[in-house]
């Protein structure tokens, strides 16, 4: 159920994370455009995003993010966030471990799928109450960029 969904479509758009919030400065590789972001419980627990979306439509939005938090088979170490866009919860994307100390492992959350109009639309990752997980103290990804891919 939670296994990413790919879409086979060429009206898409990659937005950078780094280009809206300061990279990292890990030594982590294998990320897109100059760097990636970090997202923690004590860094960037907000993070703001524009998208200008071509046209009226149905899509879906997902992010690429490394955790290495743990091993993908036990413990309680993901990333979770609610995605706001404008404003108003669209959702909640899951940012698993990707493997012990495996930083530079880069993979797909989750999608969510939303109705969006032509124009300008702020879309924020904001870590809540509601997405404590398990661990409660750790709660952390690694942001490469956001995926909206138009379905309908």
């Amino acid at each position: 159920a939670s296994e990413p969904v790919e879409f086979n479509t060429n009206e898409y758009m990659l937005i950078e994370a780094e280009d809206f919030v300061s990279k990292s400065v890990l030594p982590y590789k294998g990320f897109s455009g100059s760097g990636f972001v970090e997202t923690g419980t004590a860094i960037n627990r907000s993070i703001s995003i524009t998208a200008n979306i071509p046209g009226n439509g149905a899509y879906i939005i997902d992010i690429r993010y490394a955790n290495g938090q743990g091993p993908v088979n036990t413990e309680n170490k993901c990333g979770i966030r609610t995605l706001l866009i404008n404003n108003k919860n669209a959702g909640v994307l899951v940012f698993p471990q990707r493997g012990n100390e495996e930083w530079s492992n880069w993979g797909y959350s989750n999608t969510i799928t939303t109705y969006l109009e032509k124009g300008t639309h702020q879309v924020t990752l904001s870590l809540e109450p509601s997405n404590e997980n398990m661990n409660i103290e750790i709660n952390q990804a690694m942001l490469d960029y956001m995926r909206v891919i138009k379905i309908k």
